[in-house]
C-alpha cells in the first residue's frame, strides 16, 4: 500500500504533474483522444512523450494518487536542503510588488524576474516550480483580490445562493458534525451514558449519503478522515431476519468536499492527504450558512427522524415537554449505527422535493455507478487520512508518545540514514503505527514489546499527565503501560458509579479488533412508531444552490 507525503519540491513536481494528467484517466486508453491529450500533456510538462505515457499508466495503476508520480530523489536526502531566507524572501518581495498587481503580468515573466534577480545578487536562482508552490503557499483569496479586484475576489470565494453549478455525481460534497437529538446507554448495564456525535457527507447532486460516522468523541480531524473513509467503501445493509440486502450504491472520491473552518481540516496532514487523492478542499467561512446547506438541511431532516427513538432530547427544552429522555433511554451506539443505516436507505428512496424524484434515483439517472473514481486500495485511503506526527527513526525503531515500535522493515531504511519520517497513528488504537516510507509505502509497526496491551491516545496521554503531576520528568514506556492499567482497574470497578468510567468502557469496546464481525443480521432493537403523537418529518431540501439539468 502507498501513502506519500507531497512533502518539499519532489512534491510539487508531482502535484503538477497530476493536475494535467488527471483529467486523462476518464479517457479511452485506446482512443485517438487520448493520444492527442497526451501529446498535449508532454508540452505542457515538458516530457517526452513515452515518458507522459509512462507517467499516466503510474497514475491510474495507483488509484489516481499524485505521490505516484513523485520523481526519483538524488543527491542530498529528503529534507537535507532549503532556500536561503534571502532568496525566500526575494521571491515573497517580487511576488507581491510584481505579480499581485491590477495588470496582471504573466507568472512567467514574474518567474523570469525572480532568477534574473537572484543571479545579479549571486544567489542561486529557483525553479519555476519552486516559485509556484510559494504562490500557491499565499491566500488565494488575496492574490485574486490584488489582480482582479474585490468584486471577482468575492464572486469566486464567497458564493451566494444558487452560486454553484452541479451536474454530476461526487462533483461536490458536503459534509457536518452535529450532535444527536438522543440520549444512549452503554452495552452491558443499558444505562444512560451521552448524545453521541454523527458526521454525514451528502452528495450535492443527487443528495444521496455518501457516507457516515457516529462517535461519543467530539469532531475532529479523525471523524472526517473516517467519513471519508466510509464515503469510497462499496456498501451495502442486511435487513434484520432476512438474507436480503438493501442497495446502498454510493461509493468514490469526491471531486471536491465542503467542510466546516475548524483548525483541524486546516492541518497539513490534511490538506496533504486530499491533495493526495485528488480531493479539492473547500472551508465553509463563519456565518456563510449556504456554504453547507444540503448537509445541514439533511441533517434536519436526520434529527427528525430521531425525535420517535426512545431517549429522545428533541430539538429544544420546549419541544421535549415533560418528556425524561435520561430515563426513556434504552439504545446503544451499535443498535443506533443499525437504525441509522436502514433509515439512510429509507431516505434513498423516498421523493425527495428539490429533486422532484428519490435520492438513489437521481443517482442512477445521472450515472453515479460510473462517476468519480474507486479506490482499490481502501485501506491506504484509510491511513493516509489518519493524524501523523514526524518522529526519528533510529537503530532502536521509534518512539511515538513515549511507547516504542519497530518493524523489521526499519533495517534498509536505517541503513539509509533515513532521519525523521512521518508516523500516521489511529489514536483509538495505538497498538499499530504506520511509517511512511520515502517511495510512498505505508509501513506497519508495532509494539517493540508484544505483550503490551492494546491503549488509545487517551490513555496515554492521561498516564503521561498523571505522571508528570507526581513525578515531573518523562514518563519511562514501562511507567505508562503500568499506570494505563492501574487506571483500567479502577475504571473497572467504578463503571457502574460513574457516567465518565461507563462512557471509557464505552471507547474500549469501540477500539479496532481484529475479531469477527457480530452478525448484521441480529435482532433490532424493536421501535414502537404506532403512538399517533409522535412527531412526523417532512424529506427537506436547501435550495441554495442549483443543479444543471
Amino acid at each position: 500500500m502507498g501513502q506519500g507525503s507531497l512533502e518539499g519540491s519532489a512534491g510539487e513536481v508531482a502535484l503538477e504533474r497530476t493536475e494535467v494528467l488527471r483529467p486523462l484517466l476518464s479517457l479511452q486508453k485506446d482512443g485517438h483522444e487520448l493520444g492527442s491529450a497526451i501529446e498535449v500533456a508532454a508540452v505542457q510538462l515538458a516530457v517526452s512523450m513515452s515518458t507522459a505515457w509512462r507517467l499516466l499508466g503510474l497514475l491510474r495503476e495507483n488509484d489516481g494518487r499524485a505521490s505516484a508520480l513523485e520523481p526519483k530523489r538524488r543527491g542530498p536526502k529528503h529534507g537535507s536542503f532549503r532556500l536561503p531566507q534571502r532568496v525566500e524572501d526575494l521571491i515573497d518581495r517580487v511576488l507581491r510588488e510584481r505579480y499581485l498587481v491590477l495588470e496582471r503580468p504573466s507568472f512567467r515573466r514574474v518567474v523570469t524576474e525572480i532568477r534574473a534577480e537572484c543571479a545579479a545578487k549571486g544567489f542561486h536562482p529557483p525553479s519555476r516550480q519552486t516559485v509556484k508552490a510559494r504562490l500557491d503557499a499565499m491566500d488565494q483569496r488575496e492574490v485574486m483580490r490584488k489582480r482582479q479586484g474585490a468584486k471577482a475576489a468575492r464572486q469566486v470565494f464567497e458564493p451566494r445562493a444558487g452560486g454553484l453549478d452541479v451536474e454530476r455525481p461526487l462533483e461536490v460534497v458536503q459534509i457536518d458534525h452535529t450532535l444527536v437529538d438522543i440520549i444512549l446507554v452503554d452495552q452491558v448495564e443499558r444505562k444512560p451514558l451521552a448524545r453521541p456525535w454523527l458526521t454525514l457527507a451528502v452528495d450535492i447532486a443527487t443528495r444521496v449519503v455518501l457516507g457516515a460516522y457516529v462517535s461519543f468523541d467530539a469532531p475532529s480531524v479523525l471523524s472526517i478522515g473516517l467519513c471519508l473513509d466510509h464515503c469510497v467503501r462499496p456498501k451495502s445493509i442486511r435487513t434484520p431476519g432476512s438474507l436480503e440486502e438493501l442497495y446502498w450504491p454510493a461509493s468514490g472520491i469526491p471531486q471536491a468536499i465542503h467542510v466546516d473552518n475548524g483548525r483541524d481540516f486546516r492541518s497539513n496532514a490534511f490538506q496533504a492527504a486530499c491533495a493526495e487523492w485528488g480531493i479539492l478542499v473547500n472551508y465553509r467561512p463563519p456565518g456563510r450558512v449556504h456554504y453547507g446547506g444540503h448537509v445541514e438541511r439533511l441533517i434536519g431532516t436526520a434529527m427528525g427522524a430521531v425525535h420517535v427513538l426512545p431517549g429522545t432530547t428533541q430539538s429544544s427544552p420546549k419541544d421535549k415537554g415533560e418528556y425524561d429522555s435520561t430515563g426513556n433511554a434504552s439504545m446503544t451506539l451499535e443498535e443506533f449505527e443499525d437504525w441509522l443505516k436502514l433509515e439512510i436507505c429509507r431516505y434513498h428512496n423516498t421523493r425527495h422535493s428539490g429533486l422532484g424524484r428519490a435520492p438513489l434515483a437521481a443517482w442512477a439517472d445521472l450515472g453515479g455507478d460510473d462517476a468519480g473514481r474507486q479506490v482499490v486500495d481502501t485501506e491506504a485511503f484509510r491511513i493516509s487520512f489518519l493524524p501523523s506526527e514526524r518522529r526519528q527513526l533510529g537503530r532502536t525503531g521509534i518512539k511515538l508518545f513515549s511507547v516504542g515500535y519497530w518493524s523489521d522493515a526499519f533495517g534498509p531504511m536505517i541503513g539509509r540514514g533515513a532521519g525523521k519520517v512521518m508516523v500516521k497513528y489511529d489514536p483509538r488504537d495505538m497498538s499499530q503505527i504506520w511509517v511512511v516510507a520515502e517511495d510512498g509505502r505505508a509501513i506497519a509497526a508495532r509494539y517493540k514489546d508484544l505483550s503490551r496491551p492494546r491503549i488509545s491516545l487517551w490513555e496515554a496521554r492521561r498516564a503521561s499527565a498523571f505522571y508528570h503531576e507526581r513525578h515531573g520528568g518523562t514518563i519511562s514506556e514501562t511507567m505508562l503501560f503500568q499506570i494505563v492499567e492501574e487506571q483500567r482497574r479502577i475504571a473497572h470497578a467504578s463503571r457502574q458509579q460513574t457516567l465518565t468510567a461507563r462512557l471509557e468502557g464505552e471507547r474500549e469496546a469501540r477500539l479496532p479488533s481484529d475479531k469477527p464481525k457480530r452478525d448484521p443480521s441480529r435482532e433490532m432493537f424493536a421501535i414502537d412508531t404506532s403512538n399517533p403523537d409522535l412527531p412526523t418529518y417532512p424529506i427537506d431540501d436547501f435550495d441554495g444552490f442549483r443543479r444543471k439539468t
